[in-house]
């Protein structure tokens, strides 16, 4: 594959215009149906590699900042071997000592702090407590004009906080005040821009504070979108605080 040498600049606006689809790990995104994701921009995380094939699609980008994924046994797998080798990778860059990105095409960027918006990830990204801020902050760089997070539910229920099986689930719930106020800085800061972040989880506690709307709703849209085209119907005023 083709190296360039600066990759985040290069990436800068690719998809400008475009809707990105990003695949949370929360219980609702398996009401959902992923096939309707092929031919689709799409931003995974974590474990969202094992959606792919019950689903039939394939993860556009793919995103990392939790260690576990790289240093637990099973959880490894979905964020190495088993990724299609199409899928460009985007992972915090403490952990490249213990990344093999195998055939895949991989981007590192730093993480600069814990709350804020960063609007150059080749300077670094505000992790938020979440994956998603780096997915949410992916899609921001690539240019994309909505950006719908798929079963970011943010309700860590002891017995099944996520979709997928653990043996020792970690539970987030110290953390959950912190992820909503970063996703909420999130959509205020793209909204600014004239972009759009949305909650597609009915169940989310998100829905407070972005947009929500179906999924299914979303993928009857081209995949590039009319800026005057408008959904949703919540514009809730949250602080904000721009990196």
């Amino acid at each position: 594959m083709r190296l360039f040498t600066d990759p985040w600049a290069h990436l800068r606006g690719r998809h400008g215009g475009e809707t990105a689809f990003i695949l949370g790990n929360g219980p609702s995104i398996c009401r959902e149906d992923l096939s309707r994701l092929r031919g689709r921009l799409s931003i995974g995380m974590n474990a969202s590699t094992q959606l792919e094939v019950a689903h039939g699609f394939v993860q556009t980008y793919y995103t990392v900042s939790d260690r576990r994924f790289l240093t637990h046994p099973d959880k490894r797998r979905w964020a190495t071997g088993d990724l299609n080798p199409g899928t460009v990778r985007v992972l915090r860059a403490d952990l490249r000592p213990d990344d093999d990105p195998g055939p895949n095409r991989t981007l590192y960027t730093p993480h600069i702090r814990r709350d804020g918006w960063s609007r150059d990830l080749g300077i670094g990204f505000h992790y938020g407590c979440t994956t998603t801020m780096l997915a949410v902050q992916l899609a921001a760089h690539l240019g994309c004009r909505r950006i719908c997070l798929l079963g970011v539910d943010l309700r860590y229920a002891p017995e099944s906080p996520r979709f997928y099986a653990e043996v020792d689930p970690q539970v987030e719930d110290a953390f959950t005040s912190v992820q909503i106020w970063n996703l909420s800085n999130a959509g205020r800061v793209l909204r600014a821009e004239g972009r759009e972040l949305i909650n597609c989880s009915e169940s989310s506690l998100l829905r407070p504070y972005l947009p929500f709307v179906r999924f299914s709703e979303l993928a009857d849209l081209p995949a590039t979108d009319d800026p005057a085209v408008k959904i949703g119907t919540r514009d809730t005023d949250t602080a904000c605080c721009a990196g």
